[in-house]
């Protein structure tokens, strides 16, 4: 089955088919070299994250260019009077509310859509396709270029509350005991389900 980008299993020519009457003649194969089969694998599915990040953020922010500079200009004509109007007498329609939900809207879209295009660009510059990517990365700036091992997330987490515990005090302490006895509780409750 062929599908519309030719993707899948190719038909094969007519010339190949065989029919019930004629019998298929052997055909000398030669084996491939191994390099030619290593090339012929197909990339990884993450490999181009980071680009597909970029380039849909440029679209979605040329999307919403698009958008505020059409809502800009029909504000820009609202505000021209008709010709049998004179400039004095001339009251555009105005909503306060509206306009400024509006912009706000606006500014989030755009704002949003700068934000995945140039967190496309940062990941595509710093070879970062995922989060697998992103953990080496800190890893990497933590260590600093040193040889001494960085510690693991649980050590680094059990070394903030710590931290923490230490300036807030007694109060964060007590605060901690009681999300400990409810996530041990919300376990328990768990696994006693799963049991039924």
């Amino acid at each position: 089955m062929v599908s519309l980008f030719g993707w899948g299993s190719s038909p094969k020519p007519e010339s190949s088919q065989v029919t019930p009457e004629e019998k298929p003649t052997p055909e000398p194969t030669t084996p491939a070299p191994p390099a030619q089969t290593q090339l012929a694998q197909p990339a990884s599915p993450q490999t181009n994250t980071n680009l597909k990040l970029f380039f849909g953020g440029m679209t979605f922010f040329a999307l919403s260019v698009l958008v505020t500079r059409r809502a800009f200009h029909k504000k820009r004509i609202a505000c021209i009077p008709p010709f049998y109007t004179s400039s004095v007498y001339h009251q555009p329609h105005s909503n306060s509310a509206g306009d400024a939900f509006e912009a706000l809207n606006l500014a989030t879209l755009n704002v949003i859509s700068f934000g995945l295009m140039a967190g496309g660009a940062v990941g595509y510059a710093l070879n970062i396709n995922g989060l697998e990517d992103m953990r080496r990365f800190v890893r990497n700036g933590l260590q600093g270029g040193s040889d001494t091992p960085v510690k693991s997330d649980e050590e680094l987490e059990e070394e903030v509350s710590q931290w923490v515990s230490k300036i807030l005090g007694d109060k964060f302490e007590k605060q901690l005991e009681k999300e400990k006895m409810k996530r041990g509780l919300g376990e328990d409750k768990a696994s006693q389900d799963k049991a039924n």
